[in-house]
């Protein structure tokens, strides 16, 4: 299906548009002129109509549905797996962007349960290149969405340290599925080489854990394709387990007892007075050395040492024991 025939355009969208395009325009009078003659229509009803197609028919005459069915038709996974694409208008900037809708009937074609809606602000249309752009970055994250070799999945694993891990992840996440979309853009010629160190900057903060590699780490979703989504969730979740090449404990990675990311691990775990190791295994039988953990854990199971040892040096200990 061509591009233009899955396209729906929000009216109030395109009124507005045109009205703040027209004000510049060297079509002005005209516009004026035509829309005046509107008002002469004495049916409320078709009135309106008349209104909505007078502003569709300026809406494509001044081309600001260029660049929406370019950016479209570039994506063939999406012109042939959805059944329409809505463009309609933002609430606000942070609301721009591309979203799948998905209708859960199962008596539908997968194409058929498929739509897409666009928001955008009017003076977003105004800026053609910039517009352009923008729509490629949000529709090949659509096109992620459909591909089947992607295999994207809507919601991440739980976090099991809780909801505000959970945020932590779907940022991360967020992070590297851009730097994968940014990569190819600018690999097509969509997105100037700039777009690089922007990404960089974000990857970096994402995955401060990983300072010393994080350059090489970045390239390998920036500069590499294709990627899955279950390569970004294995990353996002543990990117020391899928990198495979870092050895001893990392900043922010997680206390194996505790389960908080920590800064601080505990510098020579096998250097533990054995009565604390002993401690630690009961309470953990499967932890190791090797393991590591934080220096909060470690000092608590050494104040619980020198606390039972304490205990048990007091002259009433002495009859706490069994009686022969």
């Amino acid at each position: 299906m061509k591009p233009v025939d899955l396209l729906h355009y929000d009216p109030g969208l395109m009124e507005e548009t045109v009205f703040l395009a027209i004000r510049e325009d060297r079509e002005a009078k005209r516009f004026h002129r035509e829309r005046h003659l509107l008002y002469k229509i004495t049916n409320a009803e078709e009135r309106e109509r008349a209104f909505q197609d007078f502003y569709r028919t300026w809406f494509f005459r001044l081309g600001f549905s260029e660049q929406i069915e370019k950016a479209l038709g570039e994506q063939p996974l999406i012109s042939s797996g959805v059944k329409g694409c809505f463009v309609a208008r933002a609430p606000g900037k942070p609301e721009e962007g591309a979203e799948l809708f998905v209708n859960p009937e199962e008596k539908l074609s997968n194409r058929e349960q498929r739509t897409i809606s666009i928001f955008l602000l009017p003076e977003s249309l105004l800026n053609p290149s910039v517009l352009l752009t923008f729509l490629r970055h949000e529709l090949l994250h659509i096109a992620d969405m459909l591909d089947p070799g992607f295999g994207y999945e809507r919601e991440l694993p739980a976090a099991e340290a809780g909801p505000t891990h959970d945020r932590l992840h779907k940022e991360r996440y967020r992070v590297l599925w851009d730097a994968t979309i940014d990569g190819r853009m600018v690999r097509r010629g969509w997105a100037d080489e700039s777009v690089r160190a922007n990404r960089l900057c974000d990857f970096r903060q994402a995955f401060s854990m990983l300072a010393e590699d994080i350059e090489d780490l970045f390239s390998r979703f920036f500069d590499r394709e294709p990627h899955t989504h279950a390569e970004l969730v294995a990353f996002v979740f543990d990117p020391r387990a899928v990198v495979g090449t870092y050895e001893g404990y990392y900043p922010g990675a997680r206390c194996p007892l505790c389960g908080f990311p920590t800064y601080t691990f505990e510098p020579e775990p096998e250097r533990l007075a054995p009565e604390v190791a002993n401690q630690i295994t009961q309470d953990f039988p499967h932890w190791q050395c090797a393991d590591g953990l934080c220096t909060q854990c470690a000092d608590l199971y050494r104040a619980r040492n020198a606390s039972t040892s304490a205990t048990q040096s007091l002259p009433g200990n002495l009859f706490l024991g069994p009686q022969s």
